[in-house]
């Protein structure tokens, strides 16, 4: 039994040693232009659609059907996924045709994933296979409308995917170079005047102040403001597109856009009497110093809130609240009144300046 034992070490110490060997020497390939054994892709393969099956249990899911949420999920699509996935009915990337594992073509493969397993894939990326986990984990709104467009990717044609973009091939021939600038980064998901947004995650952003849209897209692009949608869209301009962008923006016409908020007359006086007072036993301060709506001088650096989507403004108060959302300099001054709103005041808030611009509110 003892000779037994030396000789499974003695085999053992030599099997190491082999290993070491071939480790130092550099001899073991990982060119990725030989691909992988077989053996080698079923592993992991198989080892991370379990992973994913796993630790993708529980996780709930929002209704996915909501109005635009697919145009929204094609757009965040065609910005961080496009360059290895491809385009629903063209070719893939031949650049993405070279990685070892060669990234799937989604149009044959997401069929076989559950909401979760595509949401959990898309947050958390697949080691050892070149998916990237969401720029940021702070963000899980921004990955559902990516779930919902996987859910009709297998169904599209390419000219249908180009719908979903809002473009058209006549679209681009005589149009002003800003117009241009605005179809390719923004247009899909604030429109091109930037008077209404392709589902309720959207702001508005017609008539915002021009100071205020270039600090929050510098800030996306610094990594300041986080979004797993605009950080990598800000990242692509330049300092002269953002100033552009800004400019154009804050001058166009503020739309009377319809409510999408079920509230009732008593939800909205409690938001009104919040945002005009404010709440002096819990020091919560009032709203329309900062954002409007009134005719007092603001700070060109505090967004307008009034019209904005309540579903949109809630969430950006649980960001703040959570200190998840970022921003420009003055983002910190929202952390402590947000933390001190409850679930009540957030929504009245939301709804009463999403209903303030049909009320002949004005900023």
């Amino acid at each position: 039994m003892k000779r037994r034992l030396i000789e499974l070490g003695i085999l053992a110490a030599i099997l190491g040693l082999i290993g070491l060997i071939v480790l130092v020497s550099g001899v073991f390939p990982v060119n990725a232009s030989s691909g992988h054994w077989a053996v080698t892709r079923w592993i992991l393969d198989y080892a991370s659609d379990r992973s994913v099956a796993f630790y993708s249990r529980g996780i709930e899911v929002p209704p996915l059907d909501e109005p635009g949420m697919i145009p929204l999920g094609a757009a965040t699509y065609e910005s961080n996924c496009v360059f290895c996935h491809g385009q629903p009915g063209e070719d893939q990337p031949p650049v993405a045709k070279g990685m070892t594992p060669t990234p799937p073509i989604l149009s044959s493969s997401v069929g076989e994933m559950s909401s979760q397993e595509l949401f959990y894939t898309l947050k958390h990326g697949i080691k050892f296979a070149g998916m990237p986990a969401w720029p940021t984990q702070k963000r899980d709104d921004d990955i559902w409308p990516v779930v919902a467009f996987l859910h009709e990717l297998p169904s599209l044609d390419n000219a249908t995917y180009q719908e979903l973009l809002g473009r058209t091939a006549e679209e681009d021939s005589d149009s002003p170079k800003i117009v241009s600038l605005v179809r390719k980064h923004c247009a899909v998901c604030h429109a091109v005047d930037g008077s209404k947004g392709v589902e309720r995650r959207v702001p508005i952003l017609a008539g915002q102040s021009e100071t205020y849209l270039r600090n929050a897209l510098i800030a996306y692009r610094a990594g300041k403001r986080i979004s797993g949608v605009m950080m990598p869209i800000a990242h692509r301009l330049t300092d002269s597109e953002i100033d552009q962008l800004a400019a154009y923006f804050a001058g166009q016409e503020v739309a009377k856009n319809a409510t999408t908020a079920e509230v009732s007359e008593r939800e909205f006086q409690l938001g009104k009497e919040l945002a005009e007072n404010g709440d002096a036993a819990d020091k919560i301060p009032s709203c329309v110093d900062c954002h409007g709506p009134g005719g007092m001088a603001r700070d060109a650096e505090y967004p307008t809130l009034a019209g904005q989507p309540a579903w949109y403004l809630r969430e950006q108060l649980k960001l703040f609240s959570k200190q998840h959302r970022g921003g420009s300099n003055n983002a910190s001054l929202m952390h402590p009144i947000a933390n001190k709103l409850s679930d009540k005041q957030i929504r009245s808030l939301a709804v009463f300046y999403e209903r303030s611009n049909h009320e002949g509110a004005s900023d």
